[in-house]
């Protein structure tokens, strides 16, 4: 027990947050605090006299207890572990059930499962490019991943109707970061000496991609084209895809509609942003060719983005080129943070991120569905 403590102290004492980490997690901060208001609850609650503690003293005792017990230096540290490292019952035991503790909102509740469940795809990554992804530890990471998704589809579909924008935000995000992260497994996973652990990759990748479609299939039940008449009103023809039969209706867009796509295409805009400045900043690192093609990919995916705000929205795949665009450029951020991460390892340029295309934003993608075109409906 002594060896295991002394370990643990070794272990916390080496490991410090970067400038970078720190920025981040106080911008964190900042956001959740400018999220929040207090509001005064109308329900007025009399202490019992037979009890000395209330709920909120009792939390906040435990609070400090952990704190006190694990140390706030070793709970940062065990943030950066995987499983097999020593902090990982840290990390999952006692970061995240409080992290999870502090989400009390559905919208919340849900951020925070999709970001659990990137966390288990992180770790995966750096498992995959260790060597070191077993089956016994892949299956781990499977259940615990499978677990958060399954709560933020469950949330998702819960408030979908109440808040359709928050939902499919929600929803396209965690598409797109399964989407990107598994493609980052796939490459280092590949390039890893231990068989056992390129098997367990691509199994796991194979898990993730499915669940990713599942999650595709659920946002583009329908596909729609907006048409103005006349008199003003606009309309649509609908076409969807059930049992290989076309089927067609004529409906009014919601003004939801198009505030679900201008969310999309404003997380695609902001994704993208943040990796060209990831791209500037290590560009110097790269060798000339893979530098040109990341750059040619960024380039690709700004140009889808401003021929759909050219566009305004018109044709009758917009929210798919629109999702298509956030998913590149999370791939494309999630291959350069893993390319500074795991300096040892040549990832890019982005897999499954198109270079040369014409601009006009219909890429190929067998994950991305077609439909058949129906006749226009009569205004």
């Amino acid at each position: 027990m002594n060896s295991f403590f002394k370990q643990l102290k070794k272990e916390s004492d080496a490991i410090r947050l970067s400038t970078r980490e720190r920025e981040v997690m106080r911008l964190a901060l900042e956001e959740a605090m400018r999220s929040r208001h207090l509001v005064k609850s109308p329900v007025h609650i009399t202490p019992s006299p037979l009890l000395f503690f209330s709920h909120r003293l009792i939390s906040s005792f435990a609070f400090v207890l952990v704190l006190a017990v694990v140390g706030s230096s070793t709970a940062y540290a065990a943030e950066a572990a995987v499983p097999g490292d020593v902090l990982y019952p840290v990390k999952v035991r006692v970061n995240e059930p409080l992290r999870a503790a502090l989400a009390l909102s559905s919208e919340a509740k849900a951020v925070w499962h999709t970001e659990a469940a990137e966390r288990r795809m992180k770790e995966a990554e750096v498992l995959a490019a260790r060597g070191t992804l077993t089956a016994e530890v892949k299956a781990g990471l499977e259940e615990s991943f499978d677990t958060h998704a399954t709560k933020v589809e469950a949330i998702v579909e819960a408030f979908g109707e109440e808040d359709p924008i928050v939902a499919a935000d929600i929803s396209t995000r965690l598409g797109s970061s399964i989407a990107a992260h598994s493609a980052v497994i796939a490459r280092l996973g590949e390039g890893g000496e231990n068989e056992e652990s390129r098997g367990e990759s691509r199994k796991l990748v194979r898990m993730l991609k499915e669940r990713g479609k599942r999650i595709a299939s659920a946002e583009r039940g329908v596909s729609v084209k907006a048409e103005r008449s006349a008199s003003g009103e606009i309309a649509v023809r609908t076409f969807a895809k059930d049992a290989g039969t076309a089927l067609t209706a004529s409906i009014t867009i919601r003004d939801s509609d198009a505030a679900i796509v201008a969310r999309i295409e404003r997380n695609a805009s902001t994704t993208l942003e943040e990796a060209e400045a990831q791209f500037s900043a290590m560009k110097e690192k790269l060798d000339a060719t893979t530098s040109q093609r990341t750059k040619t990919q960024i380039s690709n995916i700004r140009g889808h983005i401003e021929k759909f705000r050219e566009d305004d929205g018109k044709g009758s795949s917009e929210k798919e080129k629109i999702e298509r665009a956030l998913k590149d450029a999370t791939t494309v951020k999630a291959f350069l943070e893993a390319q500074e991460k795991f300096e040892g390892h040549d990832l890019l340029p982005a897999f499954d991120v198109g270079e040369n295309d014409d601009g006009d934003g219909d890429t190929e993608d067998e994950d991305i569905g077609t439909f058949p075109v129906a006749p226009t409906l009569p205004l």
